[in-house]
């Protein structure tokens, strides 16, 4: 009994999550450092410009199958009844996909891989959040979110160190190995887990077998109670008023025994709710009310543009450094890991959310990200001292990142719990939590292909200084509507007597 509470506890929930996230993410990043190398060895293509086309395109391939899968399995995980089924099938594509990079050698299953990759990602993300909300509920849902994001961020920090040792010391094959591990433990865990829905679904099964067999004793229903309503028997008439079992006389009149209702001519055959179609006046469709809030498209806007701005720095920043600076990869390196190291603290940030509201907490990371993003173009030719300026400008980007990712997230969330107690039942018996965490987790997917697109254009076109204002003028703007419409509440229904007067 100990061991089934454990297995249906909050906090079991969360870090089987976790555990997932931190799984597959490590998966994704454990390739990266390794996948050009994979393409000349295993592949066979020699070609430096051949390498660099393929890599992309794997890469492209990952982004493309996480923001479609991410509305896919938006959309599957509100029609289920269980978010077992779906979390266990992107555990199945994350193995699918390790197999497949492990011992493949065509750009066929590479190219599998990566699709399988990002449709694994955007199961375990979009049902891994519906699944920490229907567990933790609102209130607590910043703190359960604040642990994947650090699952998520030790991912992308320890993957690509990793897969690079793991490849130079051990060999190909071996770099797969601690996925393959982490990803069968974590479907020995996802069976373990017992969801709050299966959890209610126990308990209410547990007390109905309790009730019958407590009234049914040995099970040879002596004291079994019978039936409130029997059509058949209610309209049989005795043929005389003596039982016929005892003899003895029936002392109830036939007029105290319950009659057969008979509808009166005045009461209609049918009543109206039974008479009219159930399609008369169809549910409105989940996405058009989700999307027509605009305090959920505040939350969309500005997932896709932290997402932008993050990766954009990928693919700007090492050039800018290398060409102006002249300085070596490992100087790049410690700068982005300026930048990733502030997402270890989103527990600290899940917890002043769930504390404070996710409005004063992202108003205050873009208040610290936008004048840091804008002050680095003040870092050029002839600063003196340019990594000490740079990395503190770009550690200060990342606390303001982490401080205003989970608080959008915690607010797409809210404001579903908000449409849905303002407009009871317009989403149905299943809500649409799932819909709400697909199109953000698509948002975010989308980001991270668009960012580095659009930030190597404009520096091509403008320059470093260009690219960074611009940057620092998207956190502005994002700041303007955070402040006016994160965490605002739906306005109330109008009464349907006052519609139609």
């Amino acid at each position: 009994m100990v061991f089934r509470r454990v297995r249906a506890s909050k906090k079991f929930t969360i870090f089987v999550v976790c555990v997932a996230v931190f799984a597959d993410v490590f998966l994704q990043n454990l390739i990266v450092p390794v996948l050009p190398y994979a393409l000349r060895e295993r592949v066979g293509l020699s070609d430096d410009a051949d390498v660099q086309r393929w890599n992309s395109i794997l890469i492209a391939a990952f982004g493309g199958a996480w923001t479609l899968g991410s509305f896919l399995f938006g959309f599957v995980g509100d029609l289920v009844s269980t978010r077992r089924t779906p979390f266990v099938l992107g555990l199945l594509l994350s193995l699918g996909a390790t197999l497949f990079l492990a011992l493949g050698s065509s750009l066929l299953l590479f190219l599998a891989a990566r699709i399988l990759e990002g449709l694994s990602t955007a199961v375990i993300a979009t049902i891994g959040q519906a699944l920490l909300h229907d567990t933790v509920g609102q209130e607590n849902l910043g703190r359960a979110m604040g642990f994947s994001s650090l699952a998520l961020s030790m991912a992308l920090l320890l993957g690509p160190v990793v897969g690079g040792l793991l490849y130079e010391y051990c060999g190909y094959f071996m770099t797969f190995v601690p996925a393959l591990i982490m990803l069968g433990v974590e479907i020995v865990l996802r069976a373990m887990l017992i969801e709050k829905r299966d959890g209610k679904k126990y308990r209410s099964g547990g007390r109905q077998l309790l009730d019958d067999s407590g009234e049914a004793g040995d099970g040879s229903g002596a004291n079994q109670k019978e039936p409130r309503n029997n059509t058949a028997n209610d309209n049989v008439v005795p043929s005389s008023p003596t039982s016929p079992t005892t003899g003895d006389v029936e002392t109830t009149p036939p007029a105290a025994r319950d009659p057969p209702h008979h509808p009166a001519e005045t009461e209609p055959l049918l009543s109206l709710e039974q008479s009219e179609p159930s399609s008369a006046n169809p549910p409105p469709n989940a996405y058009f009310v989700i999307l027509s809030s605009p305090r959920f498209l505040v939350a969309l806007i500005g997932i896709f543009a932290l997402g932008s701005i993050a990766n954009g720095f990928d693919a700007i920043l090492a050039p800018y450094i290398a060409s102006t600076f002249n300085l070596g990869p490992h100087y790049v390196a410690v700068l982005f890991l300026a930048i990733a190291i502030p997402m270890l603290f989103s527990l600290l940030t899940g917890y002043l959310t769930d504390r404070y509201g996710s409005k004063p907490v992202a108003c205050t990371g873009l208040s610290i990200a936008a004048p840091a993003i804008a002050a680095l173009s003040l870092v050029g030719p002839g600063s003196a001292k340019p990594m000490l300026k740079l990395g503190g400008l770009l550690f200060a980007v990342g606390v303001g990142l982490a401080l205003t990712t989970i608080p959008l997230r915690v607010d797409a969330a809210a404001t579903i719990e908000d449409i849905e107690r303002t407009r009871p039942g317009v989403f149905g018996e299943k809500g649409a939590y799932t819909k709400a965490f697909g199109m953000v987790n698509a948002m975010d997917a989308a980001g991270g292909m668009a960012g580095p697109l659009v930030a190597g254009y404009l520096k091509i076109s403008l320059g470093w200084r260009g690219v960074v204002w611009i940057m620092g003028g998207v956190c502005l703007c994002l700041w303007v509507g955070v402040l006016g419409l994160t965490g605002r509440k739906a306005p109330k229904p109008v009464e349907e007597g006052s519609e139609r007067g």
